[in-house]
C-alpha cells in the first residue's frame, strides 16, 4: 500500500526496481538462512511438505495453488533462521512480491520450472549440505528474478 498525501491510499505496483530489490534482499535472507540450516530443523518438514503439494498441483495444471506451494517453501526456508522479526519483515516482502506475480500473464511459466529446484533444495538440506543448497538458491533466485523482469518488461512496467 502507498499513501499520497490529499489522494488516499494505492496498492503499489511494483516495477522493476522494486523486484530488483526484493531479490536482493531474499538472496540475502533466504540464502543466509540454509547456509546455517540442519537436516532435523523443523521448517525442513514443511519446506518438503510445500514440495510434494506443489507436485500435486502441478500434475493438476493448478498454477495458482502450485504458487502457492511456492510461497509456503519460501517461508519455511526463512522459517530456518529461528527469528520472529525476519520470518515478520519476509512476510511483507513476500507480500509485495506476490503484487509483482499477479502482474504474470503466465503462471505455469513463472512456477513450473521451481517445483523441481526447491525439491533439490530440501533434499540438499535433509542430507546436510547447507552451502550446496544455499549456492542452489542463489542461482534459483537470479532465474525467478529474471522470469519477472522479462515479464515486467513485455508490459511495459
Amino acid at each position: 500500500m502507498r499513501h499520497e498525501a490529499n489522494r488516499g491510499v494505492f496498492v503499489a505496483v511494483p516495477n522493476m526496481a522494486t523486484i530488483i530489490d526484493i531479490y536482493r534482499v531474499r538472496r540475502m535472507v533466504e540464502c543466509g538462512a540454509l547456509r546455517q540450516s540442519w537436516p532435523r530443523h523443523a521448517a525442513v518438514a514443511h519446506m518438503r511438505e510445500a514440495v510434494e503439494a506443489a507436485k500435486v498441483r502441478r500434475e493438476a495444471l493448478d498454477w495458482v495453488g502450485v504458487g502457492s506451494a511456492n510461497m509456503r517453501f519460501h517461508k519455511a526456508v526463512v522459517d530456518l533462521a529461528d527469528s520472529t522479526r525476519l520470518s515478520d519483515f519476509y512476510e511483507r516482502i513476500a507480500a509485495e512480491l506476490r503484487l509483482g506475480f499477479g502482474l504474470l500473464a503466465n503462471p505455469e511459466q513463472l512456477h513450473a520450472p521451481f517445483v523441481e529446484l526447491n525439491d533439490n533444495i530440501v533434499k540438499l538440506v535433509e542430507e546436510g549440505r547447507a552451502e550446496d543448497a544455499a549456492r542452489e538458491m542463489e542461482t534459483y533466485l537470479n532465474l525467478s528474478e529474471r522470469t519477472v523482469l522479462k515479464s515486467l518488461e513485455r508490459h511495459g512496467e
